[in-house]
Parts: C-alpha cells; structure tokens; sequence
C-alpha cells in the first residue's frame, strides 16, 4: 500500500476502496506498463522499493489496484470491431462550453482480456497546433502510430472532426514507467483538423489556483459511447509529497479534489481563461480525488 501524507490528504497505491480511517490510506492509479511490456531491471526494482519505502503491502498485479493506464484502458471490443461495427462517438456534456480542441484518442491495445479480444487503449488529447495532437506517452501503444485515430465531440460552435494519427512527432525521453516521470506525447495527424488548438501556458498554474480538466471518460458499459466533461480541481504544491516520495515530486504536478478515470490520460489542465497549463497522467479513487499531472513539454508543440 502506497501511502502519503500530502497538503491534509492522504493518497495511496493498492487496496480496496472502501473508506477508512484517516490512518489506512485509499487507493492512488500509479502509471505502470501491462505485464507483457513492464519494465524489468533497475526500474521495476528502483520502483519495488519505491514502493515498498512508502509502505506498500503488495506489488501483485492481481491484488485490487486501479491500473495505471487507468487513464488508457475502456472495456469490451477489439479496434477493429470498434472501428467497423461500431465507430464510437463522443458527445460533450454541455456542448456550450466542451473545449472544441479536446477528444478522444484511440491507439491498438496490447493485452488480451479473459475472452482473448484484445482491447484499444484510448485516452484523452488535445490539439495543440491543427495537425498535432498532445496527450499521455503511456497511451503510445505502437511508436509508428498504426491504427491509432482522435475523434472530436461536436460542440456548439464545431462539428464533430476526426483523423488519424501518422506518426509519433516526440515523446517524453524517459522510458520508465512511473508516476514521478513526466508523461507525454505529440501525435502527428495525418491532415489538418478544422478546429480551434489550445492556447498555451507554459507558467506553472500557482498552487492554491482552481482549475479545469476536461476529459473524455470511455462509457463503463457501451464500448461506443464516450463523455466529454470537465471538472473543477486545486493546484497543490509538491512540498508534502516531496517530503515523503524526496526530490523526485517535484518533477510532476499535483491537484486535489479531482478524481481520475479510465480515459483521462493525456486531459488538458486549463486555468481560468483556459489555457492549457499541463496534462494529467495519473491519478486516485474518484472519492479521493487526487490527480498527477505533466507540465507541457519544452519542444515546439505548434511548429
């Protein structure tokens, strides 16, 4: 079990999800690779201990923790089913204020379910230039980007767009899987998608400061049907979490008061007048609510 003290919250990896005393901690969604391609060597080590330092109970993949690509995986068909049976749609929540540059993103999935079907990985995106795409590096199943696609919602003002990805323009260069290491990806579209792209903030948002993350949530049920929405979250500063993980949490960002789902790796972080400050790409229980958050990348993500 991964337990912080962090700003009068407590956060944790593993476990079930019941409430508990202050003292035993909830459950946090800690990016990590499916056992098929999970990392071996010093980094699986650098982060058993990690973990075990933080007071986890158990490392096995089969005990009750929320998978880190939480933010990646939605239930039930295989791409190709997806793509030729039921071309899923996403509509947005309040189309008056769904952010025009944010959609789902579809990449081929890795690992077979219990049935044998190989599931799609998808994630959320935003457009950051008409052409490119920025969201998690953990959503890049496949660096050659085959099969991999974003759909837009229709929103008040735009209809819904769609295109493929052509290839994976620049990615986060550390190749470890972990919820201290930045994560993110710039996805080059095969055309340009007639859409307005987000504008940029590359400041760090203040801690204290509210802000929005809009996310696409893949539908628990119905493999087609997705959600756009967005939800009000805190900046929190890293000195609590510094405190108890060391130097390395100051690497990521941090928000309370703001659940993470299946599908919302790679969500926008936008402030007030929303620009997009950062990407979220972990996080904890929805009743917990604390979100792990990328500052956006130093290369040239408009060209």
């Amino acid at each position: 079990m991964w337990r912080v003290a962090w700003m009068g919250l407590v956060i944790a990896c593993g476990g079930a999800s019941e409430v508990r005393p202050a003292e035993v901690t909830p459950p946090i969604a800690v990016p990590h690779a499916p056992s098929a391609e999970r990392p071996s060597g010093d980094t699986e080590h650098a982060n058993a201990s990690l973990a075990s330092s933080l007071g986890s109970r158990s490392l096995d993949p089969r005990d009750a923790i929320r998978d880190p690509r939480d933010a990646t995986r939605g239930p039930h068909h295989t791409l190709e089913a997806t793509l030729a049976a039921e071309a899923p749609s996403v509509r947005c929540a309040d189309a008056e204020r769904c952010p025009p540059s944010v959609g789902l993103v579809v990449f081929p999935g890795t690992q077979p379910d219990a049935l044998g079907r190989v599931l799609p990985t998808r994630c959320t995106g935003t457009l950051v230039a008409p052409d490119r795409v920025l969201t998690a590096s953990h959503c890049v199943t496949t660096p050659t980007c085959v099969g991999a696609w974003i759909t837009f919602p229709a929103t008040a003002s735009h209809p819904a767009g769609f295109a493929h990805c052509a290839w994976v323009l620049a990615r986060d260069p550390d190749d470890a899987d972990a919820v201290l290491l930045e994560d993110w990806a710039i996805l080059q579209l095969d055309r340009s998608v007639d859409r307005p792209v987000a504008t940029l903030e590359r400041a760090p948002a203040t801690p204290g400061t509210i802000v929005t993350v809009a996310s696409v949530t893949p539908h628990p049920i119905y493999d087609s049907r997705h959600e756009l929405d967005g939800r009000l979250c805190r900046v929190e500063g890293p000195e609590a979490a510094e405190a108890r993980l060391g130097e390395g949490a100051r690497r990521v960002g941090w928000l309370s008061g703001c659940p993470i789902e299946p599908g919302n790796s790679g969500s926008p972080v936008l402030d007030a007048e929303g620009r997009l400050r950062a990407l979220v790409h972990a996080g904890s229980h929805p009743v917990f609510g604390i979100g792990v958050t990328t500052a956006l990348p130093s290369t040239d993500l408009e060209r």
